[in-house]
């Protein structure tokens, strides 16, 4: 069975960054880590989709145009659990994965202000063997089309870090002063939980 290590965090945080050189690091170690897979953030890729259509009839428009539903949030954590089913059915025995429906419920709580049974229901999808918490603290906040959160971030942390702490599956928090440091001590994690 793959066992399935996700990266959260606030935007801007490295979570894509981390994840995919996590997965770069498995696969090299080669045999049967060759075939260690990544799964991108499907709410990153739904950002882009909303705002396209948006533009399509409005061509300035923004992050701060767009209309979240609460049936976004359902779509988003249903394809991030499709995505993730794919990617575990042709990895190894590890599957890095950048976000999950259970964070989807947190950004739920972000742009809606409240938590819905639907998502919440999608977020118990799958079982996982181990939380990366990326802080905000020594990361510079890149912006781009979507992001628009960079005074929420060190709040978003906080969140992050609440929810972790209050459900069963093991977490570590890593900051981004150092890079290596940060890959150093999440593969250490992975390899001390998951036996490696």
């Amino acid at each position: 069975m793959t066992q399935r290590v996700v990266v959260v965090g606030a935007e801007s945080t490295g979570t894509t960054t981390l994840t995919t050189a996590l997965a770069e690091i498995y696969r090299q170690r080669g045999d049967v880590f060759s075939a260690t897979q990544w799964v991108r953030e499907f709410g990153r890729d739904m950002s882009f989709i909303k705002l396209e259509r948006l533009r399509a009839s409005e061509s300035n428009a923004t992050m701060d145009d767009l209309i979240w539903t609460d049936e976004d949030f359902v779509d988003i954590a249903r394809e991030q659990n499709r995505l993730e089913d794919e990617a575990a059915a042709i990895s190894g025995p590890l599957l890095f994965c950048d976000t999950d429906s259970w964070a989807t419920v947190i950004w739920q709580e972000r742009y809606m202000g409240r938590r819905t049974p639907e998502v919440e229901a999608l977020a118990q999808h799958a079982p996982r063997a181990l939380y990366i918490l990326t802080t905000d603290e020594g990361v510079a906040f890149e912006a781009d089309e979507v992001r628009d959160g960079e005074h929420l971030r060190e709040g978003m942390t906080e969140r992050f870090r609440e929810c972790l702490a209050a459900q069963s599956v093991p977490f570590i928090e890593l900051d981004g002063r150092d890079f290596d440091r940060r890959v150093q001590l999440a593969v250490a994690a992975i390899d001390e939980r998951l036996g490696l």
